[in-house]
């Protein structure tokens, strides 16, 4: 792991080392009422509540659910340490903490899990007796280092969807048009894709909300991993995903390409519950986090109304991210934690009954195959957000072809710096190689790198605009 320490993280080194000092050693004691209880806590790093919430919920072992906390029937207490994911924040105060050995177990997800993959703070799984012979592949591949060992578990997998405006769709090809009419429109390839782009605009409607919305579609098909060790290469298909949203834009199939409209703006976020825009890039934990949140229901009858979605597989497969859990060595070769985590990370991402609960509350697409095919073939995998469909079914025939081999080090820095760098141009305001100048100096900052670590795939040149041979 390139350890790159900060002023900021200096004094965060400091302020651990003073907590490490301090800390208690984790003992097991009787309670008032003579039972066995263990004292001690679990210190669990986070970037959100998603897996906090699900714990809280699911787990049998939780006795009472706080802010920051979680105490466990056995007695211990599971302290969660959170912290903004965006700008590498995250990475940067997990790092600290790991060196400081102050870490119990953390989440971490695909833009950056080879880097800790090939660490020396993860558990093998095998040595906490963790079975992921249900799990699909690709979740396991990105989690196994060198030595062939996995070092991390998921309870989720992420394929994408398109998720289309139904009352759009209808303003667009009329009352009649149906989920086969769509489908044929959005998932046959891309031209198709373009052709009805047009025929949005030309009906006064949108085809997708803002820049980043497809990001991800292109993202997870790279050519090569973009980190080799010491160079960062932008893969062509970034690239390619320039000149298509600049193409978009010049021709207003965008509601906006201000940055507001961007990944996680709140006007982008609006817009999903709004008949403005067809197309909505998805995928099971976006659903839930994103979409769910923004399309709220008729206050009348508790349904969606005339505002509703369906799902299409769309016309390149992808997925989007996805959040691991592990345990650190330090954790495994506790006595007094190491049955705790090793059974929450067994319960949390590998039980078929908890898994199935998982999913069918909160729409995530979990990861066991057997559950998920008995889902994808029930009226329990029905969505109502989908109005009914199925959308299990959708996940279940594209998640086997995610592949997650072209997953290297820097690819959060390198995908969170490019859409933010680039939105001038997509708004006609700078040219682009002055966009990727400023690119290239956020990459900088955010890795340590120099200019000549930072390269452009071969047949890409970037003057006034992008080219791609």
């Amino acid at each position: 792991m390139k350890k790159t320490i900060s002023g900021v993280l200096l004094a965060l080194t400091a302020v651990f080392a003073l907590v490490a000092c301090g800390k208690k050693k984790d003992t097991t004691t009787k309670s008032q009422g003579g039972d066995d209880k263990k004292k001690g806590t679990i210190s669990f790093y986070v970037w959100n509540d998603e897996f906090k919430t699900r714990l809280n919920e699911l787990y049998p072992e939780v006795e009472k659910a706080e802010a920051s906390k979680t105490t466990l029937k056995n007695g211990l207490v599971i302290n969660w340490v959170q912290s903004p994911n965006q700008s590498g924040v995250y990475q940067n105060s997990l790092d600290v903490a790991l060196s400081n050995n102050l870490v119990d177990m953390f989440c971490f997800e695909a833009d950056y899990a080879t880097k800790y993959v090939k660490s020396d703070y993860v558990a093998d799984m095998a040595t906490l007796g963790i079975n992921q012979a249900n799990q699909y592949q690709y979740t396991k591949d990105i989690v196994t280092n060198a030595a062939g060992k996995l070092v991390g578990s998921s309870w989720q997998g992420t394929p994408g969807i398109i998720a289309y405006n139904t009352t759009v769709a209808k303003a667009v090809w009329g009352d009649s048009v149906t989920l086969d009419d769509m489908d044929k429109k959005l998932s046959k390839d891309k031209a198709t894709f373009d052709a009805a782009a047009a025929e949005v605009k030309a009906k006064g409607k949108y085809m997708n909300i803002g820049t980043d919305d497809w990001f991800r579609m292109y993202q997870n098909n790279l050519s090569a991993k973009m980190w080799d060790g010491t160079n960062i290469t932008v893969d062509k298909q970034i690239f390619q995903w320039i000149v298509d949203t600049k193409d978009y834009a010049d021709k207003e199939y965008l509601v906006s390409a201000d940055d507001t409209y961007g990944l996680w703006g709140g006007s982008w976020g609006a817009e999903m519950g709004k008949n403005t825009a067809l197309c909505v890039f998805s995928c099971p934990w976006f659903t839930d986090f994103c979409l769910t949140g923004n399309v709220k229901p008729d206050v009348t009858d508790g349904n969606y109304g005339d505002l509703g979605y369906k799902a299409v597989k769309g016309y390149q497969s992808w997925f989007w991210g996805g959040t691991w859990l592990t345990a650190t060595k330090k954790a495994a070769d506790d006595a007094n934690l190491k049955d705790t985590v090793a059974d929450i990370i067994t319960k949390m991402t590998t039980d078929t009954t908890i898994l199935t609960a998982l999913a069918k509350k909160y729409g995530d697409f979990c990861n066991d195959k057997p559950a998920m095919d008995a889902l994808a073939k029930s009226d329990e995998g029905n969505s109502e957000l989908f109005g009914g469909q199925n959308v299990i079914a959708i996940y279940a025939a594209s998640v086997e072809k995610a592949d997650l081999s072209k997953a290297s080090d820097y690819d959060q820095q390198i995908c969170e710096n490019i859409q933010n760098a680039f939105r001038a141009y997509f708004q006609g305001t700078d040219k682009a190689s002055v966009c990727y100048a400023a690119f290239v100096k956020a990459l900088k900052e955010a890795t340590s790198l120099k200019d000549e670590n930072i390269k452009v795939a071969t047949g890409v040149t970037i003057g006034d605009d992008v080219v791609i041979a």
